[in-house]
């Protein structure tokens, strides 16, 4: 499609084209490319040179560094018209772990059109953790909201993000239903938002300082464009990442305050014979 047809749009850093932008997303720019001079410098030279993301081979975060950055060229936008580039990155752990992107300049755009690993490859690792928190059944749906979205499906993606969250506010309302006072016939007439208040006490703080995240993956769902939703996906994802890890960490500190109390106990006893 013509760059006639087309606004320009805000590019992304080199680092959010990597690693979070899907295959086959465009991205225009006016022809009057001075406009992005800057950014697109960066995305086809990528002078800095390194990403910070999982490893797969090592199973660890690490840090990737550019193989090789191109020559120089001032006139690039005009001398690569309609032609392939490729990054790819070392890990700095092990040589031989790398990763590959492929980008096209094509009608004064560029797209990503290839990367190894893949975008669902690089988040199923990075998400693992979660399985703890959320049980088999929620961490398929997460990992399937992230695989959706390196298709380019941004509406399904949300409808399995607001499923996570629907399900964080009903594990805390079982919960609640078991003290003295609760009132069930008040929670069931209550909107969402009111839901989460009266469930403040068993909830992340994270989810009840932002409970407008779940009438955004609503919003999404009901009236955004796939575009909108794909656009809107990172950040309603790093909130769900962070009630979640808000949950994680109160997991691991029941484990060890168990641990300390036996252990303590043991201790006490063994001192005392």
């Amino acid at each position: 499609m013509s760059m006639e047809n087309k606004e320009p749009e805000q590019l992304p850093d080199m680092v959010d084209f990597c690693l979070n932008v899907p295959l086959y997303k465009t991205f225009y720019f006016d022809k009057d490319y001075k406009l992005h001079q800057e950014k697109l410098h960066e995305i086809f030279y990528f002078a800095d040179g390194h990403l910070d993301c999982f490893c797969r081979e090592c199973n660890k975060e690490s840090v990737f560094h550019v193989q090789e950055n191109m020559s120089y060229d001032q006139h690039f936008i005009v001398r690569y018209q309609n032609s392939e580039f490729q990054h790819v990155f070392t890990c700095t752990r092990n040589k031989n772990h790398k990763l590959f992107f492929l980008f096209l300049f094509h009608d004064w755009s560029i797209t990503k059109i290839g990367q190894h690993p893949s975008l669902a490859d690089l988040a199923s690792v990075e998400i693992q953790k979660y399985r703890k928190v959320l049980g088999n059944e929620r961490y398929a749906e997460f990992n399937r909201a992230v695989g959706l979205v390196t298709y380019g499906v941004g509406i399904g993606a949300f409808v399995y993000l607001r499923r996570i969250f629907e399900n964080l506010i009903e594990e805390a309302h079982k919960y609640e239903m078991t003290s003295s006072g609760w009132d069930e016939s008040r929670y069931q007439k209550a909107r969402m938002e009111e839901k989460i208040a009266l469930l403040k006490n068993s909830l992340p703080s994270f989810l009840v300082e932002n409970k407008s995240l779940y009438s955004i993956l609503s919003k999404g769902i009901h009236e955004l464009t796939e575009s909108e939703c794909l656009g809107a996906f990172q950040i309603t994802k790093l909130g769900i990442e962070l009630i979640l890890d808000e949950k994680l960490e109160k997991l691991e500190r029941d484990k060890k305050i168990k641990e300390a109390s036996k252990g303590i106990g043991d201790l006490a006893k063994k001192l005392k014979s």
